[in-house]
């Protein structure tokens, strides 16, 4: 077995350079520490914060070091890519590839370098499989994490958000969490006034329901509206209805299913 992939993702530029040399954890188990992924929400304006702690758990167990080093490689490529108009990464395969092992690497790798948010959907869970409950927990989390973006969001028409979400509008509570407030926002820099990539990761679209993932996919064909410097990591399987609604904004990048648009 070849050494591990413990890959710094960061959008930072002093920290961007990936090491695949440096072998982190010589077990034949993974036994990263787990996080607390679950967040005080705002105070300033009342989100439902969903926690994915156990989930991501289990998934991190089945991660091996030393393997996925190309999907990792190739992840860590377009989060440090100058180039702004690849702003959606989506991984895509067949069940139990290893797209929810790879997501909750990812979030464990980052955790405390660029990543402000993530949902880890669940067709056993509906209540918080919603496009408007994914929008709301992840808003909160951001603002847990992210305080300018806490700051921009407090500004929100708390009025018309509980309109849209009583009518079930996503793209308005879209608009009213993500696009307005992140377009407000000045682009986030390291100490060397450089530009700073922030992640979020949406694992398994395909476990959202019929119509909610209806919604939900429309939203995510509307991600251009956001600041370049924000990324979003999708991963799901390969569905005629996502493949249809996203394959009109991307661009093959690499073997086995992996986009980017």
């Amino acid at each position: 077995m070849s050494t591990s992939s413990e890959m710094n993702l960061s959008g930072n530029d002093t920290v961007s350079r990936v090491d695949i040399t440096r072998d982190t954890n010589n077990s034949a188990k993974n036994e990263a520490p787990q996080l607390s992924l679950l967040v005080e929400p705002p105070q300033k304006i009342h989100m439902r914060i969903s926690d994915f702690t156990q989930l991501v758990a289990r998934n991190l167990q089945y991660y091996l070091p030393g393997t996925r080093v190309s999907q990792l490689k190739e992840i860590t490529d377009w989060m440090n890519s100058s180039n702004l108009d690849n702003t959606v990464f989506w991984m895509t395969g067949h069940a139990g590839t290893g797209k929810s092992v790879i997501s909750a690497k990812v979030l464990h790798l980052q955790y405390h370098n660029s990543l402000i948010g993530w949902h880890f959907c669940q067709h056993s869970n509906p209540l918080e499989n919603t496009s408007i409950a994914i929008l709301e927990s992840m808003s909160g989390i951001m603002a847990s994490r992210f305080p300018a973006y806490e700051t921009a969001v407090a500004n929100v028409d708390k009025k018309a958000l509980e309109a849209a979400k009583a009518k079930d509008n996503s793209m308005e509570v879209y608009k009213l969490l993500f696009v307005a407030p992140l377009n407000a926002m000045e682009p986030p820099t390291d100490a060397d006034g450089k530009t700073c990539v922030k992640l979020i990761i949406i694992n398994t679209l395909d476990e959202i329901h019929d119509k909610q993932l209806d919604k939900f996919l429309k939203v995510v064909t509307c991600f251009s509206d956001l600041p370049p410097w924000i990324r979003l990591f999708l991963t799901s399987r390969r569905y005629d209805k996502i493949l249809k609604s996203l394959s009109a904004k991307v661009s093959f990048v690499l073997e086995p299913d992996i986009f980017t648009f």
